[in-house]
């Protein structure tokens, strides 16, 4: 998968900045699957803010959610309330590594997504 990163460049040369992405994903076809990059002081994190909960239409209060979501060799973090997401900081592994995160999240929240709609039915 191929998540622009025309907006996330932008956050490279600031300490503090955030920007909303367009992954180039739906979850049912027309939704967008948008994820969050925000930044401060040299640490990312990378969020989806919720939206595969959102999209499923489901009620985040009956619901436990795993803690990590396989996205083939990396996993996303799944918070108590169905967010999914992703921290990162400019360390060992640096840009390459930063600009993969949206792209990780935005896979994990569609996974998630379509886990929600089976246990709907």
């Amino acid at each position: 998968m191929v998540v622009s990163s025309a907006g996330f460049n932008g956050l490279l040369g600031v300490e503090r900045g955030e920007v909303l992405i367009d992954s180039g994903l739906t979850y049912d076809g027309i939704t967008p699957v948008r994820v969050r990059v925000t930044k401060r002081e040299g640490r990312y994190e990378v969020s989806d803010d919720g939206g595969a909960v959102a999209a499923a239409g489901v009620d985040r209060g009956w619901l436990a959610f795993g803690e990590r979501i396989g996205v083939g060799e990396y996993c996303a973090n799944v918070s108590r309330q169905g967010v999914v997401f992703l921290p990162g900081g400019f360390d060992r592994r640096g840009e390459e590594w930063i600009s993969k995160l949206p792209g990780i999240v935005a896979e994990a929240s569609c996974i998630l997504y379509e886990a929600l709609l089976e246990l709907d039915e």
